[in-house]
Order: C-alpha cells, then structure tokens, then sequence
C-alpha cells in the first residue's frame, strides 16, 4: 500500500511540474510561415523533382533514395497546387539534393 501512494505522489508531482509545459499560449500558432502558391516556387520544385529523376537514371543506378525524393517533392506540388499551405521550411528542405549514404 505504501508503493502505491509513494507512486500516486510522484506521478501527481510529476503531472503538475509538467503542466505549464505542455500547455501552449492560447492564440499563437506554433506552424512556420506558410509558401504561398506561386509559379516560380512550383517551377522551382517540379525542375528540382526532374533533376533527381535525372540523377537516379544517369548517375546513381536507380538508387530507391531518389525516386523517393522526387515522390515528396511531387506530392509538395500537388498540395501546393490544390491551394494547402506549405510552410516554407518543407520548400527548402524539398530543394536540397539527395544525400546518398
């Protein structure tokens, strides 16, 4: 019996200390700045998306890393295009090479 309240205890100390932490600021939103839809960032993309098509054909042998990268980066298209917001961080990160290990 006394394991138990000793363990009640410590999970109400630890659930409390706890408590601001998870709780966020009401009102401000914790997502990056979003990519609005334009030509030239699309353009952008669906170049980056050929250029690894590219790479995996003529340079890397069909390497399954970039045929998974040009999926991601076309699926960023595809949202964009249908108007969902795409924080610019995705954008970025969607426009570096592939980093085959």
């Amino acid at each position: 019996m006394r394991k138990l309240s000793t363990f009640f205890a410590a999970g109400t100390v630890a659930l409390t200390l706890s408590s601001p932490a998870l709780a966020g600021s009401v009102g401000i939103s914790r997502s990056y700045a979003a990519v609005q839809p334009n030509a030239q960032t699309i353009a952008e993309l669906e170049h980056a998306s050929q250029a690894t098509q590219h790479e995996a054909r003529e340079g890397n042998k069909n390497n399954p890393a970039f045929a998974q990268k040009s999926y991601e980066i076309d699926q960023l298209v595809q949202r964009m295009q249908s108007g969902q917001q795409v924080a610019q961080e995705q954008v970025d990160q969607a426009l570096q090479p592939v980093w085959v290990w």
